[in-house]
């Protein structure tokens, strides 16, 4: 598997009151220009809002769950990953590093993944395959947008 990451962060997440309405959180590379939105749940972006801002529940939400099962386990977050968007979908992972050093990618939605990211503040990482098919759906949109007319 040739896989190539490009390191992001978290720009923005935007939090709708209105509930019929997916709230929306903004990766941009780190490094560069390239950003885009994923849209996610109510309880995600509360999550990730709080881990952000670097508050914690009274008691143990289920990403803290997460955390405490991977500290239980003697392990640690390396990193959270965007690795593939397919059919409009965002898949993304975990990768745990073991007390014995080895390597472990766990399947996850990325806005879990994210948190868990937030939490740990453990870097946030994105397949350049995902970013070349988002610069490719924009472009295709901009094409099939209606040029503006001039009126005179």
């Amino acid at each position: 598997m040739n896989e190539k990451f490009v390191e992001m962060e978290l720009r923005e997440i935007q939090i709708m009151e209105d509930l019929a309405h997916m709230q929306i959180i903004v990766l941009g590379e780190k490094y560069g220009e390239r950003s885009f939105p994923i849209f996610i749940g109510l309880n995600e972006a509360v999550a990730m809002d709080m881990a952000a801002r670097g508050q914690t529940a009274p008691r143990p939400l289920t990403h803290d769950l997460i955390c405490n099962v991977i500290d239980g386990l003697g392990a640690a977050l390396e990193r959270c990953l965007v690795v593939k968007l397919e059919n409009d979908t965002f898949y993304g992972a975990l990768e745990l590093r073991n007390e014995s050093g080895s390597t472990v990618r766990i399947d996850a939605r990325p806005s879990d993944a994210i948190v868990l990211a937030m939490k740990r503040r453990s870097p946030i990482f994105v397949e350049e395959s995902v970013l070349q098919e988002i610069a490719r759906h924009t472009s295709l949109e901009s094409l099939d947008e209606e040029p503006d007319e001039d009126t005179e």
